[in-house]
């Protein structure tokens, strides 16, 4: 057995400098590793590079729309909170009763505290009109819009502060 071992081994090695590529080797089996980027051909390496740009660009442009979604998807539960709450008056704990009801109903999904839904309520009353939320506070993730409720005291100084993150992706609050 251990000599048809060595025979397996010996004719992989002695096959794996003519393929040009290193492998493993198990019971005699071959499995050659692809090539490196440098011995692929010049329009392969093209591809590869215009593939993987298009994935990057895919991968954004799926996150900015998930987090478009979310934003408006939170100024509308800041929306019903302060209905809610102009209905039932204060001291009704409405925010309470809902992040109660909504763990319960999801308790895998984070973002459904009462902290969480306060943020929202506050988000929907410092931007009443949609249309704003739409664009351009869509295009930054919710955590940028509770550090901007909280350091910033005007909406034109948030305002200000999103466009310049929008554009920059990387502006820090002072």
């Amino acid at each position: 057995m251990a000599a048809k071992k060595e025979t397996t081994e010996a004719r992989v090695r002695a096959a794996a400098p003519v393929r040009g590529s290193r492998g493993k080797t198990r019971e005699g089996a071959f499995f050659p590793v692809s090539p490196p980027r440098a011995g692929l051909p010049h329009d392969c390496a093209e591809a590869l590079s215009e593939i993987k740009q298009r994935i990057q660009a895919e991968r954004q442009r799926v996150v900015m729309a998930a987090n478009a979604a979310m934003v408006l998807f939170y100024w509308d539960i800041g929306r019903l909170i302060l209905e809610r709450q102009e209905r039932a008056g204060w001291g009704a704990k409405v925010i309470d009763r809902l992040s109660a009801g909504l763990r319960a109903a999801y308790p895998d999904m984070k973002g459904l505290s009462p902290r969480n839904l306060k943020y929202m309520r506050a988000f929907t009353a410092a931007w009443p009109d949609r249309k704003i939320v739409q664009e351009p506070l869509a295009r930054i993730p919710w955590y940028h819009h509770i550090a901007l409720m909280e350091k910033c005291r005007t909406p034109e100084e948030r305002i200000w502060y999103v466009r310049q993150s929008a554009d920059r992706r990387r502006v820090r609050v002072a």
